[in-house]
C-alpha cells in the first residue's frame, strides 16, 4: 500500500521527481525494431463496428501512410487499474453504488484479465496491485469508506504508473464526482504523461444537473462537470462517461470495459524510421462513417 498526503511537501516533491523521470524513460525506436501500437474504438450509432481488418483503416504518422502489420483486440487480454474518488463529497449512497460498480467491472474480467485499484481522497494509495485475484480485489473494495478532499490528478498519474510491461492492453478507468482540490501535480504534466504513455483513459464522472435560465427566460436542464476529464480522456484515447444519478455507474464501469475489449488494436512499424520528438498520429477508415476514437501521438526521445 502506498500512501501519500497531500498535506505533506516530501509528497510533492516526490512526484515532481517522478514526473520529471517520466520524461527520461520513454521507450527508444530504432529503425524497423520497435512496433507503435494503437487501440482503436470505432463505432457507429452507438455500436462497435465489429469484423474490420488492416485494409480498412488508414494510419498517418505525421502525415505518411503506415503500413499495418497487425489487427487484434478482442482476444488480447485488458489489464485495468480502477482510480476510484473516496473523498468526503461520495460518502453514502455514492460509496455504494461505487461498491457496486467496482463489484461489476471485477465480476466481467474474463481469463487472462487483470485489474489493481487505486484510490484517492487527500492522499493517493494502491489499494491492490494488478492482479486476477478477483477475492483479493472484492475484499479491498469491501473496505472503502469516503472522506478528505480529492487528490484527482495525482491519482491519475498514479494510476498510469503501475501500467503493464507485457502485451496486455492498459486502461486505466477514473471515477471522481467533483473537481480536484488536493494535488500537487499540474493538469499539463498529467496531461503530458498521458499523450506519451499510451494508456488509454475511461472517465466516469457523476456530474451535477441543474435547471438553466437562458437570456429569453426559458429553463433547461444542463449537465455541469469537470473540464479536465473531458481532456483527460480525450489525450489518452479514451472516453468520458457521464451520470448524474450513482445508480448508473455499475452499468458505465462494465459499459467502459466491454468498450476496450472491442477495440482494434493496431500495429506498425514507422516507416520512414522514427525520428525524435513528437509524432501526430491520424486513423481513419479508407471506405465508409464511423466515430475513430484513438490517442493522438507517441513521443520518441
Amino acid at each position: 500500500m502506498i500512501g501519500a498526503s497531500a498535506r505533506c511537501a516530501p509528497y510533492a516533491m516526490v512526484l515532481a521527481a517522478s514526473a520529471a523521470v517520466l520524461d527520461a524513460a520513454q521507450p527508444t525506436f530504432k529503425g524497423r525494431v520497435d512496433a507503435v501500437r494503437i487501440d482503436v474504438s470505432v463505432m457507429h450509432g452507438g455500436q462497435p463496428v465489429h469484423g474490420l481488418t488492416a485494409s480498412d483503416f488508414v494510419v498517418l504518422d505525421n502525415g505518411a501512410a503506415q503500413r499495418i502489420e497487425q489487427v487484434s483486440g478482442e482476444r488480447s487480454p485488458v489489464s485495468v487499474v480502477m482510480a476510484l474518488d473516496v473523498s468526503g463529497s461520495v460518502a453514502g449512497d455514492k460509496l455504494r453504488h461505487l461498491v457496486a460498480a467496482g463489484h461489476a467491472l471485477v465480476g466481467a474480467l474474463v481469463e487472462g484479465d487483470r485489474a489493481a485499484l487505486v484510490t484517492f481522497s487527500h492522499d493517493v494509495r494502491v489499494r491492490v496491485p494488478l492482479t486476477a485475484n478477483r477475492a483479493q480485489l472484492a475484499a479491498a473494495l469491501d473496505e472503502l469508506k469516503a472522506d478528505g478532499p480529492t487528490a484527482l490528478r495525482d491519482a491519475i498519474w498514479s494510476a498510469l504508473q503501475l501500467r503493464p510491461m507485457d502485451e496486455s492492453r492498459p486502461l486505466v478507468l477514473v471515477f471522481t464526482d467533483g473537481l480536484d482540490t488536493a494535488s500537487w501535480l499540474s493538469s499539463s504534466e498529467i496531461l503530458g504523461a498521458a499523450r506519451r504513455l499510451g494508456v488509454v483513459i475511461h472517465v466516469v464522472e457523476l456530474a451535477t444537473e441543474q435547471a438553466v435560465t437562458n437570456m429569453r427566460g426559458l429553463s433547461t436542464r444542463q449537465v455541469f462537470g469537470n473540464p479536465f476529464l473531458e481532456t483527460i480522456a480525450n489525450s489518452a484515447g479514451g472516453r468520458l462517461w457521464s451520470a448524474t444519478d450513482s445508480k448508473h455507474l455499475p452499468a458505465l464501469f462494465t459499459q467502459a470495459l466491454e468498450e476496450m475489449r472491442a477495440r482494434y488494436l493496431l500495429t506498425f512499424y514507422p516507416e520512414p524510421p522514427a525520428r525524435s520528438g513528437w509524432h501526430d498520429l491520424k486513423v481513419s477508415l479508407k471506405t465508409g462513417r464511423a466515430e475513430i476514437t484513438a490517442r493522438r501521438g507517441y513521443q520518441v526521445p
